[in-house]
């Protein structure tokens, strides 16, 4: 049974489907095709923006001011979650059901499982598990709520860059970790230029994002024999700590 299958089945039982984004990239984390699907059951839709703790005051107030129907949480430092479960309860209360199903989707690693934890205080109570589902989908009992939580689903489609800055791939496994690193870089570059010079451990002489990556990579001792910079080393590196959190945009 393919992860297409069950994502939809899961939203076919769900009342609500509640989309998790990345808070730093919120447009490129959004799965239009599953986006389309739940339009298509009718299902109504919860925009939830995670890692909010990643991201700079100013970006959370550009957010909120770009997604107001959207709430900002995070599922790891526990901020917005009473907040996101309150708008459930008044979404199903609406629809006549004081104990709805939700359906939690979203891209791999985009924090689904760290705002479920959350909302079931950690507890990850099983209500049931269905006969013929495959391993991995769950239903958690969160107070009044019902959540179905559901494996990560990637679109074919969908470019290798976007999922290494989503940290829906591993950096290891990418191929071409160089150029998610740049994109990276690019990014920061015009969102939060401090940002890469604390990362980088110096004042960027610089601002040219290739010049940059080797200048980390000589900060973190990434070289090679005659002297020259690893850069796959410091491009998987600096993926890796981008995917983790410990670059703030």
């Amino acid at each position: 049974m393919g992860f297409w299958f069950i994502v939809e089945r899961v939203m076919r039982s769900s009342d609500i489907t509640v989309f998790i984004l990345d808070a730093r990239m919120p447009e490129l984390s959004r799965n239009i095709e599953l986006e389309e699907r739940a339009k298509r059951l009718r299902v109504p839709i919860l925009y939830v923006l995670n890692k909010m703790d990643l991201v700079s005051p100013d970006k959370l107030d550009e957010l909120r001011e770009n997604y107001p129907e959207a709430l900002l949480v995070s599922g790891v430092k526990n901020i917005g979650i009473k907040d996101l479960k309150t708008k459930l309860l008044i979404m199903g209360k609406r629809m006549g059901n004081k104990s709805p199903k939700i359906g939690i989707v979203g891209y791999p690693n985009v924090g689904k499982s760290a705002i479920i934890n959350a909302m079931a205080h950690r507890a990850r109570a099983k209500v049931s598990i269905k006969a013929g589902t495959t391993r991995g989908v769950q239903f958690i009992r969160a107070g009044s709520l019902k959540i179905l939580d559901t494996p990560g689903v990637v679109p074919f489609e969908d470019k290798e860059s976007k999922l290494g800055m989503i940290a829906a791939k591993n950096p290891e496994k990418l191929r071409n970790p160089e150029h998610v690193a740049i994109e990276i870089l690019e990014k920061l570059l015009k969102n939060n230029k401090p940002a890469i010079e604390k990362y980088s451990g110096a004042h960027l002489i610089d601002e040219e994002p290739h010049s940059i990556l080797e200048q980390i990579g000589r900060h973190r001792g990434f070289l090679k024999k005659g002297g020259s910079v690893d850069e796959i080393k410091t491009a998987i590196t600096l993926v890796r700590d981008w995917q983790r959190g410990k670059i703030r945009d």
